[in-house]
């Protein structure tokens, strides 16, 4: 099952190798700031709540895969600069709460300096075009 999953993961990573990037897109809600990157099938995004408005929880990094929000699995965010950031999504989500503070802080720092990531799941790999960096919430 763990092979078809890398299978499907990868196909949706090359399709979406080939599309045009956007910027970051930004807007409030509610007292959270939802930041928001697409690149073809994948979509990057970035929920900061900085006056902890809900509380820590609320902040976390989401990746959507060809449709899906709701990937778990473990992968690999890969900055220009050679930092890496191993992390477990569930259900889509790696949150500030669940993660080690300094790959949480590493994350959203490469996010705020750098336009590419390279998003990793086992042999799958694929550059993900951001926009022009953000001076991103999070804290």
């Amino acid at each position: 099952m763990q092979h078809h999953k890398t299978l499907i993961f990868s196909a949706i990573m090359l399709s979406a190798s080939s599309a045009i990037a956007s910027a970051w897109e930004h807007e409030n809600e509610r007292g959270v700031d939802l930041y928001r990157a697409t690149d073809g099938n994948i979509v990057v995004s970035l929920v900061c709540d900085p006056n902890t408005v809900y509380g820590t929880t609320e902040s976390a990094v989401l990746l959507e895969a060809g449709g899906d929000p709701d990937l778990s699995a473990k992968v690999s965010f890969s900055f220009p600069d050679g930092n890496t950031v191993n992390a477990e999504l569930v259900h889509g989500r790696f949150g500030k709460a669940t993660a080690n503070p300094v790959e949480w802080e590493t994350l959203v720092e490469g996010f705020r300096i750098h336009q590419t990531v390279t998003v990793s799941r086992g042999e799958a790999a694929v550059d993900v075009e951001l926009g022009e960096p953000m001076p991103f919430t999070c804290l």
